[in-house]
C-alpha cells in the first residue's frame, strides 16, 4: 500500500475504506463493520526499509479506545535498503467506540 502522507484515520463503514484504498493500491480485507472498525496509522513516506510502525498498546477507558503507536527508525549501522517505503499499521478494533491515537513519535 502506498500512503503518501501522515495518516491517523478510523473507518467505520466499508465504502469510505474501499474508496481510500483505491488510491493506495491496497486491497480491502474482509471486515464485518457491524462489529469492527478499522484504524489506519502511517507516518507517510520514508527514505529506507528500516522504518516501521509499532503498536505498543490498546486500552479502553470510558468507551474510548486509546491506541499507543510509535514509529521505529533504523539504528545507526543497521542494514537497510535506500528506497522509498510506506510503513503503516491497519488495526481491527471493536465498533461503537471512539478512538484516540497516542502517537509517541520515533
Amino acid at each position: 500500500m502506498t500512503i503518501t502522507r501522515e495518516t491517523r484515520r478510523v473507518f467505520r463503514e466499508r465504502k469510505p475504506f474501499a474508496e481510500y484504498l483505491a488510491g493506495t493500491g491496497g486491497r480491502p480485507p474482509a471486515v464485518d463493520f457491524e462489529v469492527r472498525q478499522l484504524l489506519l496509522v502511517s507516518p507517510g513516506p520514508r527514505s529506507s526499509t528500516g522504518y516501521s510502525v509499532e503498536v505498543s498498546g490498546v486500552r479502553e477507558r470510558g468507551g474510548v479506545l486509546t491506541v499507543t503507536v510509535r514509529e521505529r527508525s533504523p539504528e545507526l549501522g543497521e542494514q537497510v535498503e535506500p528506497r522509498v517505503t510506506f510503513p503503516y499499521r491497519l488495526l481491527s478494533l471493536p465498533a461503537g467506540r471512539d478512538v484516540y491515537v497516542d502517537w509517541r513519535g520515533r
